[in-house]
């Protein structure tokens, strides 16, 4: 391994956490959003797993840019 790629690997070790606590915030911003909107949503672990999944989508939509 490269001087460079383990320069990488500690610098996003660093932001590691904060990626995560980035990621719980959305997740938790669209449960809400879609227990106001989608009033068949009532169960809050349903509500998550498609808030995930959708999350997972667009995160696929951002890695296929350029």
């Amino acid at each position: 391994m490269s001087e460079n790629e383990d320069s990488e690997k500690i610098e996003l070790a660093r932001y590691h956490s904060e990626i995560v606590d980035d990621l719980r915030h959305l997740l938790n911003k669209y449960v809400r959003i879609m227990e106001w909107d989608v009033p068949d949503v009532d169960d809050e672990k349903k509500a998550r797993n498609l808030v995930v999944q959708a999350l997972k989508s667009g995160l696929a939509d951002v890695e296929a840019q350029p």
